[in-house]
C-alpha cells in the first residue's frame, strides 16, 4: 500500500489494478461485458442471501459497503424521510439497485449520475498512483437497467443523467431534497463537486455514504475538506477496518 492517512496502513493513494496488463489491449466498451462474465462465474461458488446474490454480477462494492447501503436505505424508509436517492458514480448499477430495492414502499425517485466513459482526468490532489485509473472502470447504462430488473425495481423510478458531472448537475436543480446520497467517483474534483452540489440538499436524518474513502487519496482529501466545514457532522464507520469497511455520515434530525 502507498503512504497512509495518519500512519494507518488501511488507507491507500490508489488501489492496484487487477488485470492491468490486459486492460491496455481490450477496448473500453468490453469492460462491462467481461466484468459481468467474471462475476457470474464467481457467483457459482458463493452462497449469498438476497438481494446481494441478484446484484452480485453488477456490483464491485465490498460486503460491508453493500450491507450498509441496505441498512441506510431501510432507515430512510423507517423514518419516512422525504427526498430522492442520488448516486454519483453508478458503473453497472449494483449499489443503486440495492438502495432502490429497499425503498420500494415509498417509490422514491432514484437519480443516477455517470458519464459511463470511465474515470476523468486526475488533478494534483489525486497523486501519481491514480493516473493509471484515468479512462478505466467503464460502466454500462444497459447493465444498470438489468440490475434493476434483477431486484424488481419499477423502471419509472429511475432517472438517468448521462454525462460528466459538470455538465449534468446544472440541469438537476429540480432535485432539491435527497434522503440518501452515494458517492463513488474516486477522484478529488468529482467528489468535491458532488459534495458542493448535493450535500446541502440532504434532508435531516438523511445519509451520505462514500465508497472509496480508504482507497483513493483524492476523494479522501475532498471529503476531509468538506467535513472540516461541517463541524456538526462526523464520519462513521460500518464494518471491520481494513476489510472494505463503509464510511458514511448521518445528518442530524431536527
Amino acid at each position: 500500500m502507498a503512504e497512509t492517512k495518519q500512519g494507518d496502513a488501511r488507507f491507500q493513494d490508489a488501489p492496484a489494478q487487477s488485470y492491468a496488463w490486459l486492460r491496455a489491449w481490450l477496448p473500453k466498451w468490453s469492460q462491462p461485458i467481461l466484468r459481468g462474465l467474471r462475476k457470474r462465474y464467481a457467483l457459482r461458488k458463493l452462497d449469498l442471501p438476497e438481494p446481494y446474490r441478484s446484484i452480485y454480477p453488477f456490483s464491485q462494492g465490498s460486503w460491508f459497503r453493500q450491507e450498509n447501503l441496505v441498512r441506510l436505505a431501510r432507515l430512510v424508509e423507517e423514518r419516512k424521510l422525504d427526498g430522492a436517492i442520488v448516486e454519483c458514480g453508478v458503473l453497472d448499477g449494483g449499489a443503486s439497485a440495492l438502495m432502490a430495492s429497499q425503498t420500494t414502499g415509498s417509490g422514491r425517485a432514484v437519480h443516477l449520475f455517470d458519464a459511463w466513459q470511465g474515470l476523468p482526468e486526475t488533478t494534483a490532489e489525486d497523486g501519481k498512483a491514480s493516473e493509471a485509473w484515468v479512462s478505466q472502470v467503464v460502466g454500462s447504462p444497459r447493465r444498470v437497467r438489468a440490475a434493476m430488473r434483477a431486484v424488481n425495481v419499477d423502471p419509472s423510478r429511475l432517472h438517468f443523467h448521462k454525462g460528466w458531472f459538470s455538465d449534468t448537475f446544472p440541469h438537476a436543480q429540480h432535485i432539491d431534497r435527497v434522503a440518501l446520497l452515494h458517492i463513488d467517483c474516486d477522484f478529488y474534483e468529482p467528489t468535491r463537486l458532488v459534495l458542493e452540489t448535493w450535500a446541502d440538499r440532504i434532508v435531516p436524518g438523511g445519509f451520505v455514504q462514500f465508497d472509496d474513502y480508504s482507497e483513493f487519496v483524492g476523494g479522501r482529501i475532498a471529503i476531509d475538506e468538506w467535513l472540516a466545514t461541517r463541524p456538526d457532522l462526523s464520519l462513521a464507520v460500518h464494518g471491520i477496518p481494513g476489510q472494505g469497511e463503509a464510511y458514511y455520515v448521518e445528518f442530524p434530525s431536527r
